[in-house]
């Protein structure tokens, strides 16, 4: 009687080929998993910027219409918690955008109704700036100079700053961009 031997094909593996064989897959495993969440939260921020984006435009495209139509910036106000500003719009109403930092809100009131345009708003800064003196020949941007009587008939350009967050769960809030700005010319305002 003589024993057939079976080929090498057909023997199961040895603990040390399995071992290493789990350790390979284990450490595959854990890098497409790693690469998985890197793609959901990846695309979880792409859609809050979109989101961001698309309420920063809605909001800002409101804010400078009704500032290039504005006949004439009535009031501006400035602290540690509330910004705000109030013009004289093209139909004769008295419109005002305030910025809450508490509550991190810019809100419009026109003759009393308010609509909130922005949540989540972390910053918002209103600069006013006049036309350059007859004097000077250059374009650029020259402060109002508040402490005169009727500071408000000099105001001809409205800086805008900006900065908006959302959050992606469970992640820290993910800002929409670090600062956006906008420079606003008020058109229908008369020359003095």
């Amino acid at each position: 009687m003589f024993i057939k031997r079976t080929s090498r094909s057909a023997q199961a593996y040895t603990l040390v080929e399995m071992m290493f064989g789990v350790g390979v897959f284990s450490i595959a495993a854990m890098g497409l998993a790693i690469i998985t969440l890197f793609s959901v939260r990846s695309f979880a921020a792409l859609a809050n910027y979109a989101v961001l984006d698309a309420y920063n435009r809605q909001a800002m495209d409101t804010v400078t219409y009704e500032l290039r139509q504005a006949k004439q910036i009535t009031g501006y106000s400035s602290n540690a918690t509330v910004r705000s500003l109030t013009l004289l719009s093209g139909d004769n109403q008295t419109v005002t955008y305030t910025f809450d930092s508490t509550k991190q809100q810019v809100r419009r009131s026109v003759d009393g109704a308010t609509k909130v345009l922005l949540t989540n708003c972390s910053l918002l800064n209103f600069n006013l700036y006049m036309r350059p003196p007859p004097t000077n020949a250059t374009f650029d941007f020259y402060p109002v100079n508040y402490a005169s009587t009727n500071w408000q008939q000099w105001v001809k350009v409205v800086q805008l700053s900006w900065k908006t967050g959302m959050r992606i769960c469970p992640t820290p809030v993910v800002n929409s961009e670090d600062i956006q700005t906008a420079c606003v010319v008020i058109r229908k305002q008369q020359d003095n």
